[in-house]
C-alpha cells in the first residue's frame, strides 16, 4: 500500500532530536542490558530517520514504516547483539538497509510471478515514473501554507527524480552522507564497504549527480535559445 497524491508525513531530510553523547551512551548501555525504558528512548529518537532511510530505499512510505518497525522489534528481542561502543545509528541503518533489500527482492519475485500468471501484463511495476508519482515528496504533514507546501513537494520530487537516474549504490552513498548526515566511516559500515572504497564511491556519485544537474541546465538553455529563435522567425 502506498501514499497517494504525494502525501507523506516525513520531511526529505533533517535530524531527529539529538541527545548529548554522554546521555546517549548511558542509554545504550542500559538498552543492551535489557532496559525497556532505554529501548523506548531509542525509538523516540531514531524511528523517524529509520523510516526516512527505508523510504529512500523502497519508495513506499507504508513499507518503510513496517521495515523500521521490524528493525526495532529485532532490537527489542536481541539487544545483546548491539555493541554499545559502536554507533547506534550505523547499526540501525545497517539493519534497515538489509531488511529493505530483502523486501525489494521479495517484491520483485512476487511481481515476476504475477506477470507470469497474467500473461506478461504489467501489474503494478514500480518504474521510476511510478515512484515519482506515487509516494512523491516526503514533507511534514503539519505544513499549513499551501503555496509553501507545493514548493516543498516539487523540490523533493525533483531531487528524487535526479537520484533515480543514478545507480543504487550512488543513491545510497549520497543519501547517507548528504541527507542522513552520517560520517564517511559510518556510511561505509552501513554499505559494507571499506572507508577508502566508500570515499571513491561517494566521489563518483557526487560527480555523476553534478553531471545530471549540468545536463539539465544545458538542455534548458538550448531549449530556451531554440524557443527564442523560433519566436524571432515567426515575428
Amino acid at each position: 500500500m502506498e501514499y497517494k497524491n504525494g502525501d507523506s508525513p516525513l520531511p526529505l531530510s533533517g535530524k531527529a532530536g539529538q541527545a548529548p553523547p554522554g546521555e546517549e551512551n548511558a542509554v545504550l548501555i542500559r538498552f543492551r542490558e535489557g532496559s525497556q525504558e532505554a529501548f523506548e528512548w531509542l525509538v523516540r529518537h531514531y524511528r523517524e530517520p529509520a523510516v526516512r532511510f527505508a523510504y529512500h530505499l523502497t519508495g513506499d512510505y507504508y513499507s518503510a514504516e513496517d521495515l523500521a518497525q521490524d528493525c526495532f522489534a529485532y532490537l527489542l528481542v536481541y539487544p545483546e547483539k548491539y555493541d554499545y561502543r559502536a554507533s547506534f545509528k550505523t547499526y540501525l541503518f545497517t539493519l534497515v538497509r538489509n531488511k529493505s533489500i530483502d523486501s525489494i527482492r521479495k517484491r520483485a519475485r512476487q511481481r515476476s510471478v504475477t506477470l507470469a500468471e497474467e500473461g506478461g501484463r504489467l501489474a503494478g511495476a514500480d518504474s521510476p515514473d511510478q515512484l515519482l508519482d506515487g509516494p512523491g515528496s516526503i514533507h511534514t504533514a503539519e505544513e499549513q501554507n499551501p503555496e509553501r507546501l507545493a514548493i516543498i513537494r516539487e523540490e523533493d520530487r525533483e531531487w528524487r527524480r535526479r537520484l533515480l537516474r543514478l545507480k543504487p549504490d550512488y543513491c545510497q552513498a549520497i543519501y547517507l552522507v548528504d541527507l542522513a548526515q552520517l560520517s564517511y566511516e559510518q556510511a561505509a559500515a552501513v554499505m559494507g564497504r571499506g572507508a577508502v572504497s566508500f570515499k571513491v564511491l561517494l566521489h563518483r556519485a557526487r560527480k555523476k549527480l553534478r553531471q545530471v544537474y549540468e545536463k539539465e541546465e544545458w538542455d534548458c538553455e538550448v531549449q530556451g535559445t531554440e524557443t527564442q529563435a523560433g519566436a524571432a522567425i515567426s515575428g
